[in-house]
């Protein structure tokens, strides 16, 4: 009998652990995100600005997203340019029109957000072209424009 008691309790003493192993695996791949594999792509959106000095025609794909330009700013940073890019061009102090790549050249002054798209690309959603202003508020050539008439 007393034989019989000590191999009970092994038992259960082995049992015992192996369900508090057991319980510390899935606690420590629930907590850790394992399952999540890559982390989901930020939120968070990045504000740029600067004047372009180089503009690369890409066509490339980046996590089965396509690039199709690279925009290179004075200030070093680089804004990718997909099929979500939407561009626009202010031509006042409070307003701006919605234009297509044609406003972006290189000189001009850009303002810009991007957001992370997956895991190894940030898109510029809106890239807004600054246009230079007289003291009256139209563009510089518009104005010069009717001046010649």
């Amino acid at each position: 009998m007393k034989y019989k008691l000590k191999t009970n309790k092994k038992w259960f003493v082995l049992s015992s652990s192996l369900v508090l192993v057991l319980a510390l695996g899935i606690w420590y791949v629930l907590s850790s995100h394992i399952l999540l594999g890559w982390s989901s792509p930020s939120k968070q959106q990045e504000y740029y600005t600067g004047t372009i000095v180089e503009i690369v025609k890409e066509n490339s794909i980046i996590d089965g997203d396509k690039v199709l330009h690279s925009i290179k700013l004075d200030t070093g940073d680089v804004l990718t340019v997909t099929k979500n890019t939407m561009f626009f061009e202010q031509i006042s102090d409070v307003k701006r029109t919605e234009s297509d790549f044609n406003v972006i050249q290189e000189g001009i002054v850009v303002e810009a957000w991007s957001r992370q798209v997956n895991n190894h690309m940030f898109e510029a959603f809106e890239i807004t072209a600054i246009s230079p202003f007289n003291k009256i508020g139209y563009r510089t050539q518009d104005h010069l424009y009717s001046l010649s008439l």
